[in-house]
């Protein structure tokens, strides 16, 4: 079990996980999609983590206190719905924030005041985003930077496309990726910035599909920054995606037949070339779906799933075994 204290947002509020003990934080009835933590003080045993928890509809809330109590954040904040965070790569003290509608915000003083990043309104086709379970124009479901690269940013917008800002976040540009734009997640090795990853679903914003389109989907690579594109799975609905940054040399996926179920996770030694399983331990086809994907301190990976799941697992074998189950409200 990990010897590291992780925070978890479910939708029945967040929960820490330490030492294989599972608290339940509060924010009970929120549905805590992004979560970020962070100690400024260099504290290593005692609580005093800074929490920033931000919620699917109900805005953003923060702790300075490992979550004993919470303030709702307004200040300069124009959205109530969060989908990530990011530590900003051009100032590690300051944190970026996507959400829905499709925007991102900065914050230079731990999470009490944001700055819209407001160059993404300059993008012309802006008005189009949408998505097919919200009433909100589009989400930054990640946001992302190349190393030793810590100006260029990338979001991939579901649906709206791949963004991207070469400036720290003041003007932004969309980049063509094969014929897609519903953006999944955006990623790249951990030390060749030329290497990009991003993962797909089934609808454009000229063709709003509710069912499996033969060209959209899968996982697309790029060697050259972004200029050019190769699909690498076909056209599996795919969200989750990561490249273990211990072991960059791999690349692990979760595309599925369907949306939300019918995924199975696999992996790549080789760029994408070939593909083996690698979701030993959990059911295949799964019954949901992999979310996301996170590197843990320990090297192990983390794939939350869309039903409440949490698994863990190493790259020596990808045997998955249950951290816990969150999808009821706490009692």
């Amino acid at each position: 079990m990990n010897n590291f204290r992780a925070y978890i947002g479910s939708e029945s509020g967040v929960y820490r996980l330490e030492n294989g003990e599972l608290t339940f934080l509060g924010l009970g009835g929120k549905f805590v999609w992004a979560i970020y933590a962070f100690n400024r003080l260099g504290e290593k045993t005692a609580v005093h983590d800074i929490i920033l928890a931000g919620s699917y509809g109900d805005g953003l809330f923060r702790s300075d206190n490992g979550g004993a109590t919470w303030t709702l954040i307004e200040d300069g904040l124009t959205i109530s719905a969060f989908r990530s965070f990011l530590t900003d790569p051009a100032d590690p003290q300051s944190i970026l924030a996507g959400g829905e509608p499709g925007r991102i915000f900065r914050s230079r003083d731990d999470g009490l005041s944001w700055q819209e990043l407001t160059g993404i309104h300059a993008i012309p086709d802006i008005d189009d985003w949408y998505l097919p379970y919200s009433p909100r124009a589009g989400g930054v479901r990640n946001i992302y930077s190349p190393p030793n690269q810590p100006n260029t940013l990338l979001a991939a917008v579901e649906v709206g496309g791949l963004l991207r800002s070469d400036d720290g976040g003041e003007t932004w540009d969309k980049v063509t990726v094969l014929n897609d734009e519903d953006m999944h997640f955006i990623t790249g090795h951990s030390e060749n910035a030329d290497e990009l990853w991003v993962s797909m679903g089934w609808v454009t914003l000229n063709e709003r599909l509710p069912f499996q389109h033969p060209l959209l989907g899968g996982l697309a690579r790029s060697t050259d920054g972004g200029k050019s594109w190769k699909k690498v799975i076909p056209n599996d609905y795919t969200r989750a995606m990561i490249v273990p940054p211990a072991h960059p040399d791999l690349v692990l996926a979760a595309p599925g037949k369907q949306v939300n179920h019918e995924a199975q996770i696999v992996v790549s030694a080789d760029k994408g070339e070939t593909w083996q399983f690698a979701g030993h331990g959990i059911e295949n086809p799964m019954a949901d779906t992999v979310e996301i994907f996170v590197a843990a301190p320990d090297d192990s990976i983390w794939a939350i799933c869309s039903e409440g799941r949490l698994f863990r697992a190493n790259s020596a074998n990808w045997q998955w075994g249950s951290v816990c189950l969150l999808y009821t409200s706490p009692s």
